[in-house]
C-alpha cells in the first residue's frame, strides 16, 4: 500500500511539473513563487519518474513473487523427496556436531501417564477400550508408536532428551522414506517462539486465533530457514498431515511464554491435521506448567546406572583410562555421572590423560570443576583443520555470548547474530567501561568539536571557531554528566580506541558543520530564516507542552524571547544576515551533536560503580585539546586570525542558546551508534570475535557450539551455556592457559 501510494504521488508531482516545464522551455513564463528554481524543474521531473519507475518495479515483483509462491502447488512430484533430503542432512550434521555422537548408550524410558491429559475427544479408542503399555526395552520409535504417535519425553538437565527425539526423527524419516503416506518429521526449537503475534499478515489463516496464528507463523518460517521448505508449502502439508513435530525444549521458551504451550498445541490439533507429535521437556520446568500438555502418553529418561557408565569406560579402553581411575577415586562424581551430558562431559575432559595422573590428585570433584575440566581440556586441544586463538580470547568471547543468550528475550540457546543494547545490561565488564567512558567519550567530543570549530574557522575566521569551541565547551561542562570515571586502564587498546573515536567525531562535525553552513548560506535569506524559525517554533511548542511546572515553562518562554529579539536586532543592524543565519544553523547542529554523545546508552557494560567521590574525569580537557589542533590546522590553512565577522560569532551563540532547550525529544541514532560502538569495544578487548563464523566454527569443533543450520549456532547444552556464563573468563582462560602448558612439557 505504501508503495502505490509513493507511485501516485510521485505521479502527480509530475504532472504539476510538467507544463511548467514545457511552458518554460517554449519560451513562457513560471508561477512567481517557482521563478527561482525553474533550472531545477526538469532535475525534479527526472528524480521523481525515477522514484516512480523503481517504486511500481518493486510493486510489480512483489505481486508476482507472491502469486507464484501462493500458487505453487505443494503435491509437486519433487517436493517430498526433496524436502526428505533437506531432513537427513540436517539430521546428520546435528547428531555429527553433538556430544551424543561420542557416547552411544541405550537411554530407558519408563512410562509417567499422570504427566499429560490424554485428548480423548480427539482419538479413536482402541478395540475393547484397551490402553497398550510401553514395551519394555523398547527404541524411542517403538515407544512413540505404543503412545499412539503423540508423546511427551521428560527428563533432567542433560539426561538425552534431544538425543532420543534426534533418534525418533531418523526413524521416522526412514520410514518416510519407504512410505509415501507417512508424514515428513520435522525437529524444532521451541526456544525460537515468541508467543502471539501482535499484527496479522494477509498469509494468516483467519481462523486462527492470534495465539495460535504466531506460532503458526514461527513454525512456517522455522521450517523455511532450517529445511528451506517455502511457507505456502508448508501450510498445506500442515493442513493435509504430511508434517510430523518434533518439538524440542519446552523448557527454552521465555517463561512469559511458556504458559500458552498447552492451549496453542491444544488449537493446532484442532484446526489442523497433526497426526504425529512429540514433545520434550525437564521434569521441574514442566511440573511449573499451570496445565498439562494434551498427548497420549509420556515417558520419563531413567538415569544412567553404574553399570552403564563403568560398561562405558571398559569399551573405549585405554582413551579413558583416566577418566575411570577419577570416578573410582572419588565417590562424589558418581552422583553426578547420571546423564549422557555428564558422562560425555567427563570422556572429553579426561580423554587420553594418564589414571597415575588423575590418581595424584588432579581430580574434578564439583560439577563446576568438572566442567571447568572439560572446557579446559577441548579448549587446549589443536585443531589444525580450524583456526586458532589465543586462551583469553576465546574463553572471553564464549562468556559474552553465553551471557548474552542466557538473557536475551526469545531464543535463548541460539548464538545471536546482531548485538542489542538490553542483552548487556549487568556485564561486569570494567575494562570496556574505562575505554567506553574514559576514551570513547572524550575522544568523541574532541573530534566532534574540532571537526565543527575547523569547518566554521575555515569558512568565517578563527574566532568563529573559537566560539564554536567555547559554546561547545560550555555544553560539555554543563549538566548531565552521564559518564563515570575508572581508574584502571592498564593493558587496554586506549590509543588505538581514542585515534578512532576521534577521527569518527572530526569527520561528523567537519561534514555537518560545512554542510549546514553552505546549505542556509546558499538558501535566499528569507528561506533560511523560515526554515530556522518553524525548526524552533516546533522544538519549543513540543517543550512547552510537555513540561510541567510554570517556572520551566516561563524559563523557556524567557529563553525564547532573548534568541527572537537578538537575531531581530542582528539581522536589523548587521550586514550579512545570511552569515547570522548560516552559524546560527552551525550552532543549533553542533548542540545537538553534543547532545547526542551525552546521550549516548553507555551503561550496558557497566557493573561496578566507582566509589572515589573526589575522582575527577579530564572531558573538559579533551575539548580544549579538541579545539587548539582545530585552530592550529586552521591556522596552518591560512584562516583569518582576526577577521571574523562579528555576525558568525553571535550566530553561534544563537544557535546553541536555541538548541539548549531540546532535552525531551530523544536523539536520533542513539541507540544505533552505541551498539556500534560497544560492539567494536567488546571486540578491541577481546570480549567478542571480531570473524564471528571463523570463530563459531571453532567452538564447534571443540564440542562448546553445534551447529543447528545454515550459519546458526547454539551452545552444545544449556548446562554448558550456564557455566560459561557464570564462570570468571580470565580464571578460567588461566586454566586453559596451564592446560596448554601441561600438554607441551614431555612426558
Amino acid at each position: 500500500m505504501l508503495r502505490v501510494a509513493l507511485v501516485v504521488l510521485t505521479l502527480s508531482l509530475t504532472l504539476v511539473l510538467l507544463p511548467i516545464a514545457i511552458n518554460v522551455g517554449t519560451g513562457g513564463t513560471a508561477p512567481d513563487f517557482l521563478a527561482p528554481y525553474v533550472g531545477w524543474t526538469w532535475p525534479a521531473i527526472g528524480v521523481l519518474w525515477l522514484v516512480a519507475i523503481v517504486t511500481g518495479l518493486w510493486e510489480l515483483r512483489s505481486r508476482r513473487l507472491g502469486v507464484t509462491l501462493t500458487a505453487r502447488s505443494a503435491d509437486q512430484p519433487r517436493n517430498r523427496p526433496n524436502a526428505l533430503a533437506r531432513v537427513d542432512r540436517y539430521y546428520a550434521e546435528r547428531v555429527a556436531g553433538s556430544l551424543a555422537a561420542r557416547t552411544r548408550l541405550a537411554l530407558a524410558v519408563e512410562e509417567s501417564p499422570e504427566a499429560v491429559v490424554r485428548p480423548y475427544d480427539l482419538l479413536v479408542q482402541p478395540l475393547h477400550g484397551e490402553v497398550h503399555e510401553v514395551r519394555q526395552n523398547a527404541d524411542i520409535a517403538e515407544v512413540f508408536d505404543d503412545l499412539q504417535d503423540s508423546m511427551l519425553i521428560l527428563g533432567a538437565p542433560g539426561a538425552g532428551k534431544t538425543t532420543l527425539l534426534l533418534e525418533l526423527a531418523r526413524a521416522l524419516a526412514a520410514t518416510a522414506h519407504q512410505q509415501a503416506d507417512q508424514p515428513i518429521p520435522l525437529l524444532l526449537d521451541l526456544s525460537g517462539w515468541n508467543g502471539p503475534i501482535a499484527t496479522r499478515r494477509e498469509d494468516d489463516d483467519p481462523g486462527d486465533s492470534p495465539l495460535l496464528a504466531g506460532f503458526v507463523r514461527w513454525l512456517l518460517d522455522d521450517l523455511h530457514s532450517r529445511y528451506q521448505i517455502p511457507p505456502p508449502v508448508g501450510r498445506v502439508w500442515l493442513r493435509n498431515g504430511s508434517l510430523a513435530l518434533l518439538l524440542d525444549g519446552v523448557d527454552e521458551i521465555a517463561p512469559a511464554h511458556r504458559v500458552k504451550l498447552t492451549p496453542v498445541l491444544e488449537e493446532l490439533q484442532q484446526r489442523y491435521l497433526v497426526g504425529q507429535l512429540a514433545v520434550t521437556c525437564r521434569i521441574h520446568d514442566y511440573e511449573l506448567l499451570p496445565q498439562p500438555l494434551k498427548l497420549y502418553g509420556a515417558v520419563r529418561i531413567r538415569p544412567l546406572s553404574r553399570a552403564q557408565v563403568l560398561d562405558y569406560f571398559a569399551s573405549a579402553g585405554r582413551e579413558l583410562a583416566g577418566a575411570r581411575a577419577a570416578i573410582e577415586q572419588d565417590d562424589e562424581l558418581w552422583d553426578l555421572i547420571t546423564s549422557p551430558l555428564m558422562l560425555n562431559v567427563m570422556a572429553l575432559a579426561y580423554q587420553g590423560r594418564d589414571a597415575d595422573e588423575i590418581a595424584a590428585g588432579a581430580v574434578a570433584d564439583h560439577r563446576r570443576d568438572l566442567f571447568d575440566t572439560y572446557l579446559s581440556e577441548v579448549l587446549a586441544r589443536p585443531r589444525p583443520a580450524s583456526r586458532q586463538y589465543d586462551s583469553r580470547t576465546a574463553v572471553r568471547s564464549l562468556w559474552c555470548l553465553a551471557w548474552w543468550t542466557r538473557t536475551r528475550a526469545g531464543d535463548r540457546t541460539a548464538v545471536p547474530r546482531w548485538l542489542t543494547p538490553n542483552g548487556w545490561y549487568g556485564l561486569p565488564l570494567p575494562a570496556v567501561g574505562y575505554l567506553a567512558h574514559m576514551v570513547c567519550l572524550p575522544a568523541l567530543f574532541a573530534g566532534l568539536v574540532g571537526g565543527a570549530a575547523l569547518a566554521v574557522a575555515a569558512l568565517y575566521g578563527v574566532l568563529a571557531g573559537v566560539a564554536v569551541g567555547a559554546m561547545s565547551l560550555l555544553l560539555v561542562h554543563i549538566r548531565p554528566r552521564p559518564w563515570r570515571v575508572f581508574r584502571d586502564g592498564s593493558g587496554q587498546p586506549r590509543l588505538l580506541v581514542a585515534v578512532a573515536m576521534v577521527a569518527t567525531g572530526a569527520v561528523a562535525g567537519f561534514g555537518w558543520a560545512l554542510a549546514g553552513a553552505l546549505v542556509f548560506a546558499a538558501l535566499p535569506g528569507w528561506l533560511a530564516l523560515a526554515v530556522l524559525g518553524a525548526t524552533v517554533a516546533a522544538s519549543y511548542g513540543v517543550e512547552l507542552i510537555l513540561s510541567e511546572g510554570h517556572r520551566r515553562r516561563l524559563l523557556l518562554g524567557l529563553r525564547l524571547l532573548v534568541v527572537v529579539v537578538g537575531s531581530w536586532l542582528v539581522l536589523t543592524l548587521f550586514d550579512h544576515p545570511s552569515t547570522f543565519l548560516a552559524c546560527a544553523a552551525v550552532g543549533m547542529i553542533v548542540a545537538q551533536g553534543i547532545r547526542l554523545v551525552k546521550a549516548l546508552p553507555m551503561d550496558h557494560l557497566v557493573h561496578q560503580v566507582n566509589d572515589e567521590p573526589r575522582a575527577r574525569d579530564r572531558m573538559d580537557l579533551w575539548v580544549v585539546g579538541g579545539l587548539a589542533a582545530a585552530v592550529l590546522v586552521a591556522l596552518a590553512l591560512g584562516a583569518d586570525p582576526v577577521g571574523s565577522r562579528v555576525e558568525a560569532v553571535l550566530g553561534i551563540v544563537a544557535g546553541v542558546v536555541t538548541a539548549k532547550a531540546w532535552r525531551r525529544r530523544p536523539p536520533l541514532f542513539a541507540g544505533p551508534i552505541s551498539r556500534l560502538m560497544h560492539g567494536l569495544l567488546l571486540r578491541w578487548t577481546g570480549y567478542l570475535p571480531w570473524r564471528r563464523r571463523a570463530f563459531l566454527r571453532y567452538a564447534a569443533d571443540r564440542y562448546v557450539l553445534t551447529r543447528t543450520g545454515r550459519d546458526e549456532y547454539a551452545f552444545i547444552h544449556l548446562l554448558v551455556r550456564d557455566h560459561l556464563a557464570e564462570c570468571h573468563p580470565d580464571t578460567l582462560a588461566a586454566k586453559v592457559e596451564r592446560r596448554i602448558a601441561s600438554r607441551r612439557r614431555p612426558r
